[in-house]
């Protein structure tokens, strides 16, 4: 069985295949699981996907087309504020929103990393880790050999991060730092994460294993292990049967 992707939550697990997905939760101490069809792309999402640089951002778009609701929401509100900051004292609350780039994009790594590593969430990334690894030796998973297995892998979105800022970092010391600067470094970034070129990328793996063991995941228990078997054997059992 193919597996697409795999996610953790606060008390879940969740592994993708070809045409299902399925989601592991403990709850009151007992593992329930929920399996469902994958959700087909969009095909405008297909098609940019397989346009290099252009379908890093494919991903963005079709969320913004899927909840372009709740976007249109916050865009009336800002601008509702903007009037109402215009009208109390002649001053523009959008434009003296001070983005310092680099500010926000480590900001929002150092909180990602201080809620995944203080809540269940850095144990079940830890676990779906280990499990994917097993799988991938052992289809036929037993608690034993998930054990043995190392919660970090190369397959991890953590690693993605790391290419993009790497880009980041290296294009703002010739360019400054700018919005636009961090936008090229994403579809570079994204680039270099899907192509992984030999000795570049095994740098910039070097550097996402160690954040992904430090920040990103944290020792699992023997609970957490086992909602993410649950996950991959029921996933393996509703795609083994819908071939």
């Amino acid at each position: 069985m193919k597996i697409v992707g795999g996610r953790a939550g606060f008390h879940s697990v969740s592994f993708t295949g070809e045409k299902y997905e399925s989601i592991s939760k403990l709850k009151n101490g007992k593992i329930t699981t929920e399996i469902r069809q994958k959700k087909e792309h969009m095909k405008i999402v297909d098609i940019l996907s397989k346009i290099p640089f252009i379908r890093a951002y494919a991903m963005f778009f079709e969320i913004i087309i899927r909840f372009w609701k709740l976007y249109l929401f916050t865009l009336i509100a800002l601008l509702v504020l903007e009037s109402f900051f215009n009208e109390k004292g002649n001053v523009s609350f959008l434009h003296n929103i001070n983005m310092n780039t680099s500010v926000v994009v480590l900001s929002f790594l150092i909180i990602a990393s201080f809620i995944i590593k203080l809540t269940p969430i850095g144990k079940y990334h830890a676990a779906e880790h280990m499990v994917a690894h097993a799988y991938g030796k052992y289809p036929s998973l037993t608690l034993e050999e998930v054990k043995k297995q190392p919660r970090i892998h190369k397959d991890c979105g953590t690693n993605l991060v790391i290419s993009v800022l790497t880009c980041f970092f290296l294009l703002k010391m010739v360019f400054g730092d700018a919005t636009w600067v961090f936008i090229v470094s994403w579809s570079i970034g994204y680039e270099l994460w899907k192509n992984e070129p030999k000795l570049l990328w095994d740098a910039i793996l070097a550097i996402g294993k160690a954040i992904q063991y430090l920040f990103f995941t944290s020792k699992p228990e023997e609970k957490h292990l086992l909602v993410a078997m649950e996950a991959m054997k029921r996933l393996e059992e509703e795609e083994c049967a819908n071939l």
